[in-house]
């Protein structure tokens, strides 16, 4: 905020406008209740539900020990604040003004810290030493007004960004549905009288399969030969045991059965599989292929699942003309090409967004955001008003 403050503004210290009283540091999650008939706050908001309240009305609970401290939560009708917050209550009782300052607090550098393995809110720092804006009490009731405008529509705007990553996943989904049951190119065949129905063999088949070497981290050396384990890359290395157009899928832990294409060198461990074809084939095709299958649903073992060549062995595989294959490849690419662009779009326009609000409120709080009026009572009556009712 610069130094010339808006007409009939002024800067008092926050203690001026508001009290904040430490939550019950005795109560803990461990009170909660699934069945309790009062709402809790800890730090991370208002998270369960305890048997008695302690607190009464509207309030702004500061979360003020941890990683996040300095976030706020609204807290209203009858509730109990634990351990690591803090509840602020605004000297005067009034809803526009209520908003306001949990807009101007609801920031985590607002406010004054200390502590660094365990950081925490300075409250008392805070009420002593930070000056706050503070409008006429008309212009901050329109502030409110138009920042809940504004703010409700930035909110409908992220809901629908939201939904762009799970559409996109679908529609890659779709295309290698799409591309290894012959649908994305039943146009081609037809264009090229080549018949609709595709063939299948086993995949042990079309390729040779067999598990990679051990390599521990302390066994590497520095390298630009990538090494793929159970969960896809680890790593580099500066040797290889397999090499030209490889498949390695990954054969124990989480994410088993997951697919990686490699032209060139690499390194498979022992908790992969690498496939190298048996007759000319386009890899990248049947790396769209496996994929589509959700290998990881095939996996074995309980505590450690895995899937082994005798899983992969017999999955039916689709024998396809090397034509068609890099026909399928192209189209996906040009696809999956597309919904990058999509993407990187997305990733812009979400970062946009996430600038907005704070923009918007630092407006607000410059005296910005909506027109003064001079015939305001200024914000020096209002506080002659907060004075009084913090004295009673």
């Amino acid at each position: 905020m610069s130094d010339e403050l808006p007409q009939g503004w002024a800067m008092p210290l926050l203690g001026e406008v508001v009290r904040i009283k430490q939550g019950n540091s005795k109560l803990t999650k461990k009170f909660y209740k699934p069945d309790g008939k009062y709402v809790a706050f800890s730090g991370s908001g208002p998270d369960g539900r305890v048997d008695e309240y302690e607190h009464e009305g509207k309030a702004i609970v500061l979360s003020a020990v941890g990683a996040r401290c300095g976030k706020c939560f609204k807290a209203d009708g009858q509730w109990t604040a634990i351990a690591n917050t803090a509840v602020i209550r605004p000297h005067l009782a009034d809803d526009a003004h209520y908003e306001y300052l949990f807009y101007l607090l609801n920031n985590e550098d607002f406010w004054p810290k200390g502590g660094t393995a365990q950081p925490f809110v300075q409250t008392g720092l805070a009420q002593r030493e930070t000056t706050i804006p503070l409008p006429p009490l008309a212009e901050q009731r329109r502030i409110v007004a138009k920042l809940e405008t504004l703010l409700g529509r930035l909110d409908a705007c992220q809901q629908r960004l939201a939904k762009i990553p799970v559409l996109l996943k679908r529609f890659r989904q779709s295309v290698l549905a799409a591309a290894c049951s012959g649908r994305l190119t039943a146009d081609w065949r037809e264009g090229n009288q080549i018949e609709d129905e595709w063939p299948t063999e086993p995949l042990s088949e079309l390729f040779a399969m067999r598990n990679g070497k051990s390599l521990t981290v302390a066994k590497r050396k520095d390298g630009n030969i990538p090494v793929f384990g159970g969960n896809g890359l680890m790593g580099n290395h500066n040797a290889a045991n397999a090499e030209g157009q490889v498949i390695v899928i990954g054969r124990v832990g989480a994410q088993c059965g997951n697919v990686h294409f490699i032209s060139g060198k690499v390194w498979v461990t022992d908790n992969a599989i690498s496939l190298e074809a048996k007759r000319k084939v386009e890899p990248a095709f049947y790396t769209y292929f496996l994929r589509s299958q959700n290998l990881n649903q095939l996996s074995a073992g309980t505590g450690q699942p895995y899937v082994s060549q005798e899983i992969l062995g017999p999955i039916e595989t689709p024998v396809v003309s090397l034509a068609e294959q890099q026909e399928i490849v192209r189209r996906v690419e040009a696809l999956f090409a597309l919904a990058d662009q999509i993407a990187a779009r997305f990733t812009k326009a979400q970062v946009q967004v996430d600038k907005l609000t704070p923009s918007l409120l630092a407006k607000a709080f410059r005296g910005e955001l909506v027109p003064q009026n001079p015939a305001d009572e200024p914000a020096e009556k209002l506080l002659e008003r907060i004075q009084i009712k913090a004295a009673q």
